[in-house]
C-alpha cells in the first residue's frame, strides 16, 4: 500500500502518532526537507513518537521513511485530486461537464486502487488460483457482472471458474468447497447477507479465501487468507451510484486475472488464440475476428 495512503487511511495510530501524521499529509514537502528537530516541533509530539510511526509502518527510521514517502507522493497525489466521489456531479451539469467530472472520478479512483492493492497479496492470490483445484467466486448485486467477466477471462486461458448467483447456489458453493479449492469472496464492506457466514463457515474448514473488499476494515478480515483492497473512499449507500467502487473492482478482478496469465505468458497466449481460431472455423466470428 502507498505508505501516503496507509498514513490518510490512519488505522492504529495513537493520539500522538495522528497529529505526526497530519504533519506530514499537510506538507509531504516539509517533512521531506525537515529534520527530526523541526519535525516534532511542528508536531508537538516526541521523538519517541516518530519512532514508533515509523515502526508502525515498517520502516526501520525516519530516513527510510522520508525515501518511502517521497517515493508514494506523485501516485498519491494523483489519488487526492479533490473529487467528491459520492456526488461528482451535480444538477444541471451538460454533457460537456458530466464527461469531465466522471474522468476526474474515474481517473482518481484508479489511482486510489493502485495505491491501496497490494502487490505481494496480488502474488498470493494469483499463486492460490493457479494452484486450485476449482474456484468459486461469491458476489451479490451490481458485483455479479464483474465476477462474470473474470470468470469469462480465465474461461479464455482454460480455467473454469463458477460464478453463483442464486443464494441457494452460492451458500452451496460454499459448503462444498474443500481445502484444495479457492473462493474468490468479493464485498466491499462485508455487509453480504451470504458473505460473513460464507466466510465463516469456508474459513472455520481451511478453505482458502481470497476476499476482494474495501481497503478499510471490514467484518470479514479475520477470514481472509489473502485481501485484495479496493478503494475505500466511496460510501456504500449514500451516492450517486457506484462509480468508483464499480471500477476499483474490475481494476482489482483485471489485475487477478493478469497475473493468472503472466505466470505462463506464452502457453495462456496460445490457449486463448487457439480457441479463437477455432471458433472462427466454426463460424462464430462471421467477417473475421479482431483481437
Amino acid at each position: 500500500m502507498n505508505v501516503l495512503t496507509r498514513l490518510r487511511m490512519g488505522e492504529g495510530f495513537s493520539d500522538g502518532e495522528r497529529a505526526l501524521v497530519d504533519v506530514i499529509l499537510a506538507d509531504p514537502e516539509a517533512f521531506l526537507a525537515d529534520g527530526s528537530k523541526q519535525l516534532v516541533s511542528r508536531a508537538h509530539v516526541s521523538k519517541s513518537t516518530v519512532y514508533r510511526l515509523c515502526e508502525k509502518l515498517g520502516c526501520p527510521g525516519l530516513a527510510d521513511l522520508r525515501v518511502r514517502v517521497a517515493s508514494a507522493l506523485a501516485d498519491f497525489r494523483r489519488e487526492s485530486a479533490g473529487v467528491d466521489v459520492n456526488f461528482p456531479v451535480r444538477a444541471g451539469q451538460d454533457g460537456a461537464q458530466v464527461i469531465e467530472a466522471i474522468e476526474k472520478d474515474l481517473a482518481q479512483t484508479l489511482a486510489s486502487t493502485a495505491n491501496v492493492l497490494d502487490p505481494s497479496a496480488l502474488d498470493r492470490a494469483a499463486a492460490l488460483v493457479r494452484g486450485a483445484e476449482h474456484v468459486t467466486v461469491l458476489a451479490t448485486a451490481g458485483n455479479v457482472a464483474f465476477a462474470q467477466n473474470f470468470r469469462f477471462q480465465m474461461a479464455e486461458v482454460g480455467r473454469a471458474v463458477s460464478v453463483p448467483v442464486d443464494e441457494y447456489e452460492q451458500r452451496l458453493a460454499a459448503a462444498s468447497a474443500g481445502e484444495k479449492d479457492v473462493v474468490v469472496l468479493v464485498s466491499f464492506g462485508g455487509r453480504g447477507f451470504v458473505s460473513r457466514p460464507a466466510a465463516r463457515e469456508l474459513a472455520g474448514r481451511g478453505v482458502p479465501v481470497v476476499l476482494v473488499a474495501s481497503a478499510a476494515p471490514t467484518p470479514l478480515d479475520e477470514f481472509a487468507t489473502v485481501k485484495l483492497a479496493l478503494s475505500p473512499d466511496e460510501d456504500h449507500a449514500r451516492k450517486v451510484s457506484p462509480f468508483g467502487t464499480g471500477l476499483s473492482l474490475l481494476f482489482v478482478l483485471d489485475a487477478l486475472f493478469a497475473r493468472c496469465f503472466v505466470e505462463d505468458f506464452d502457453a495462456s497466449l496460445a490457449r486463448r488464440l487457439g480457441y479463437y481460431d477455432r471458433i472462427v472455423a466454426m463460424g462464430g466470428c462471421p467477417g473475421g475476428l479482431t483481437i
